[in-house]
């Protein structure tokens, strides 16, 4: 499963308090005061200087904003990656004529960080990754969606659709899709350096069709592409005794 969520500048993260965060007319049978109006409304200790302003709304601790509510905003301005999920929900959000596509969602980052748009909407994974390298940027809480995580084969392909999902049937029951999960998830050192693409194996070549700029997905070290997908088909390829080749190509 794919989260689909939004990266946005970190001064961006909170708006005041007095926007939604309390309800107008509260519910008459609720008697127990919040704590904020138990502060407000308590006797005051004796002094003898004057008692302090209790602070304004716009001086009040703020709050997080919603992906949701942030998007709907006027005048709020998403770049994705053209045709990817996160396309398509940033049009139902904001409309198509508020969306700046382009080829590589390394291009959309950047348009972000040069403030050509407000926010960014692509999968969680890569994400975690682009705010690593870019403390400018934050990633709201909520996914504005959930994808299912799946590879393509091409229709008609039945012998090749069904070798695969038996395959990853038996990487999903051992854990081994897991270990790869939390391997380039967690950043983990040495991830992607021993991947066995199984390669002059018996039963010729499985080639997969990617692009190399999704990590932790897919992406490069050194002259291989690397990443979650990889090492996957890799298990699959050698699961059927084929040797995996990368065709590394734009989305």
């Amino acid at each position: 499963m794919k989260r689909i969520i939004i990266i946005i500048m970190a001064i961006l993260l909170f708006v005041g308090a007095a926007v939604g965060c309390q309800p107008s007319d509260p519910p008459a049978e609720e008697t127990k005061p919040s704590a904020e109006v138990a502060d407000t409304t308590s006797a005051p200790e004796p002094s003898d200087s004057a008692a302090e302003p209790a602070p304004s709304e716009s001086e009040a601790d703020p709050v997080p904003i919603t992906a949701e509510a942030f998007l709907a905003k006027p005048g709020i301005r998403i770049s994705v990656q053209a045709g990817t999920v996160g396309d398509f929900v940033a049009q139902d959000f904001v409309g198509m004529e508020n969306v700046d596509q382009f080829a590589r969602y390394v291009d959309a980052i950047t348009a972000l960080s040069q403030d050509k748009v407000q926010g960014t909407i692509m999968d969680y994974g890569p994400a975690l990754k682009v705010v690593q390298n870019n403390p400018d940027l934050v990633i709201m809480d909520d996914a504005l969606t959930e994808e299912n995580y799946a590879f393509g084969i091409k229709k008609g392909n039945d012998e090749l659709l069904e070798a695969v999902n038996a395959a990853l049937k038996t990487l999903s029951d051992d854990g081994t899709l897991q270990e790869i999960f939390d391997k380039y998830i967690n950043d983990e050192e040495g991830a992607g350096d021993n991947i066995d693409f199984n390669k002059g194996a018996a039963n010729g070549e499985l080639i997969m069709g990617t692009e190399s700029g999704f990590a932790p997905y897919e992406m490069r070290k050194g002259d291989q592409v690397i990443g979650i997908d990889v090492e996957i088909m890799a298990a699959v390829a050698k699961s059927m005794d084929k040797e995996l080749v990368i065709e590394d190509m734009n989305f």
